[in-house]
């Protein structure tokens, strides 16, 4: 080094030996300086680990915030899913009901019995009954599985906004800890 300096102290002359004295003294003052303020390197980095560890904490209770608000987005995209599902098998069982009375009303008509009376009018009417019974049943289930949804709807976007607090807990006491750690240094 001194080898490089003094070559470069030859070629420039003298002023350039002034300049390297002056650089040097003013780098010792700045040396000095910052160690006379306390601030160290350690106590930078250890500063800077611990905003990105606040950044850190608060980007991670963010993503679990939305993923739970995604999964709440979900559930109720389902609802409308379960309601067309429901509409589809309520069909199902009408059109089921009414095959099941034409056959039946065909068997009697052509075993010559009247369907306006009797066994053929009990029937039929047992008929609406069990086909009634079913679709009220689906009707229920169904309104089951859609307040199932928007009960887990609700539960998502409360465990989202927990996330979110539970980020901000997190940033803060990991800022205070960084914090406490920096001033315990001095």
């Amino acid at each position: 080094m001194q080898l490089l300096v003094g070559g470069l102290t030859s070629l420039f002359g003298g002023g350039a030996a002034a300049g390297t004295t002056w650089a040097a003294a003013n780098a010792g003052a700045a040396a000095t300086t910052t160690a006379a303020s306390g601030i160290s390197l350690s106590s930078i980095l250890q500063g800077t680990a611990t905003v990105l560890g606040i950044v850190s904490s608060i980007g991670a209770g963010n993503a679990d915030a939305a993923q739970a608000e995604m999964a709440a987005k979900d559930a109720e995209s389902e609802q409308n899913l379960e309601t067309l599902q429901g509409i589809s098998r309520r069909t199902s069982i009408r059109k089921q009901m009414a095959e099941a009375l034409g056959a039946e009303d065909v068997a009697y008509a052509a075993s010559g019995v009247d369907l306006s009376f009797g066994t053929a009018r009990n029937a039929r009417t047992d008929a609406y009954r069990e086909a009634d019974l079913a679709l009220t049943t689906d009707t229920g289930t169904e309104q089951t599985r859609i307040s199932r949804l928007v009960e887990r709807a609700r539960n998502y976007r409360a465990m989202a906004k927990q996330a979110r607090a539970g980020g901000v807990l997190n940033a803060l006491t990991g800022g205070v800890k960084g914090l406490m750690d920096i001033t315990g240094r001095y």
